[in-house]
């Protein structure tokens, strides 16, 4: 009797339920790559689906299907509990992931050179404070920690509080920056990046808030200091990027300023005028991607000048995108449009042809007014021009669901495919922004509206994210041409 026994509870033990099996090929999912890409969603939604074992009903709805959001909400659960939070979920057309609560760790450098953006009530003031109070209240904010940092990190103030909050911001002049110490005569740029970046993780996001401006001081040469600080960011993300799925917000902004600007060789200058500033968030994709869907930079305070997304580019993107028939430039027909097909192409009595094709970007991270610089976009055949526009009427059902207008034209016309591609790069006003000189800021009003040396950081941080050596698609999409 004990041996039946014991036979029936091996067999009992042996015996796995289709839960159980649909479990470890979460787990094995995971572990092979760290992503659950969306063929392998695609096939645990089948598998539970297929099922009528009474674990998968509460991924179903009334009629028996698979609900995408309370799958994805399972199997994120299910991977942080088998301490797989680094995994990734590609679900497709699927709800999206929930990302559970991060901590949000801010860092705003207190060297001398930031004294100017203090003094007195600021925009940089209420930017700063509006920034930290719409992180608080986001849902999307563990725990708000908040830290002045130089060469060190001499102050911190963990899981601030909306009163704490207030009061970082209310004392923030110069006297509070002396006052909370550290090493603050130079700003070395990339010993901050560094120690910020070690701080981001599955479970930490960082806010990184200077001027970033370069301090060679009056014993270096200013180029090479610039060029070795450059390929040392560059090193440093780059590594970063190898060990998490990296992704940051760059966003520059102005504020009134009055205080000593320290020029290349540490000269102080006294100033008052408009000066730029940035405000740098990182963590990895999911964070970022969060951050961005709740319009939290979008709703800064008096608003920003520019926008930057960088993100770790794994595969293309292919947007939604509509050939137009009218206007033309030559002639071609309407039937194959709905297959991104053009026939029956014909060039002008001017040797010209022309069309424009509706897409829809708003699908990946970057900000918007990125796919409207001509240098982001790559075509196959480089006889083509390309211009953008935004698409501003909202009542044109032609263009209902799309964000961008691309005016595509060529005076050599053939049968061929075109490919369109968006890619990764330092963006054109970066280059405007940055400043190779500024010892005669003070008199130069050009010069106070540019930042020094900021073309050498952004370099090294872009050529990180987007190799030199590499195609960097941001996403992509082809179209025929047949004459």
């Amino acid at each position: 009797m004990k041996r039946l026994c014991l036979l029936a509870l091996m067999i009992f033990v042996g015996c796995k339920s289709e839960f159980d099996e649909f479990k470890q090929k979460v787990i094995d999912d995971a572990k092979s790559d760290q992503r659950i890409d969306q063929k392998e969603y695609e096939e645990l939604a089948a598998l539970a689906g297929s099922s009528n074992d009474r674990a998968f009903k509460t991924f179903k709805d009334g009629d028996g299907r698979i609900d995408n959001e309370k799958l994805v909400t399972y199997l994120r659960k299910f991977l942080d509990s088998k301490k797989l939070s680094s995994v990734e979920i590609s679900t497709g057309d699927a709800a999206p992931a929930p990302v559970a609560a991060f901590n949000v760790n801010v860092f705003l450098e207190n060297s001398a050179s930031m004294d100017g953006y203090v003094k007195g009530v600021t925009n940089f003031e209420t930017a700063i404070y509006n920034l930290l109070g719409d992180i608080k209240i986001s849902g999307i904010c563990d725990s708000l920690n908040l830290s002045y940092i130089n060469k060190t990190i001499p102050y911190q103030k963990k899981n601030a509080v909306s009163p704490e909050i207030q009061d970082f911001i209310e004392k923030l002049e110069p006297a509070t920056f002396r006052l909370r110490g550290g090493d603050r005569s130079v700003s070395d740029l990339k010993s901050i990046l560094n120690t910020v970046l070690h701080t981001v993780d599955n479970r930490n996001a960082a806010v990184l808030i200077s001027d970033f401006v370069f301090s060679p001081g009056n014993k270096a040469d200013a180029q090479d200091y610039l060029n070795n600080q450059s390929v040392g960011i560059k090193i440093d993300f780059a590594e970063k990027l190898h060990a998490l799925d990296l992704a940051a917000i760059i966003v520059h902004l102005e504020s009134n300023f009055d205080g000593l600007y320290y020029d290349k060789t540490d000269k102080p200058i006294q100033l008052s005028a408009k000066r730029p500033y940035y405000i740098w968030i990182i963590g990895t994709k999911a964070q970022v991607q969060e951050i961005l869907q709740k319009k939290i930079v979008d709703n800064i305070k008096g608003g920003y000048q520019h926008k930057l997304v960088l993100q770790s580019i794994k595969d293309a993107q292919t947007p939604a995108f509509k050939i137009m028939y009218k206007p033309q430039t030559g002639h071609f027909d309407a039937k194959a449009l709905p297959q991104g097909i053009i026939t029956n192409a014909s060039a002008s009595a001017e040797g010209k042809f022309g069309f424009d094709v509706a897409v829809d970007f708003s699908k990946g991270l970057q900000d918007a007014s990125y796919f409207l610089d001509p240098a982001n976009y790559v075509l196959s055949n480089k006889h083509y021009q390309l211009t953008a526009e935004l698409i501003q009427d909202k009542n044109n059902p032609a263009l209902k669901g799309f964000t961008h207008l691309l005016h595509i034209s060529t005076d050599q016309l053939r049968d061929e495919n075109v490919e369109v591609s968006v890619i990764g790069r330092s963006p054109s006003w970066v280059d405007t922004l940055s400043s190779e000189d500024d010892a005669n800021i003070a008199t130069d009003n050009a010069e106070k509206q540019r930042t020094f040396g900021f073309k050498y950081l952004l370099d090294g941080v872009c050529d990180a994210f987007y190799p030199p050596n590499t195609t960097n698609t941001i996403s992509k999409f082809n179209i025929q041409i047949k004459k």
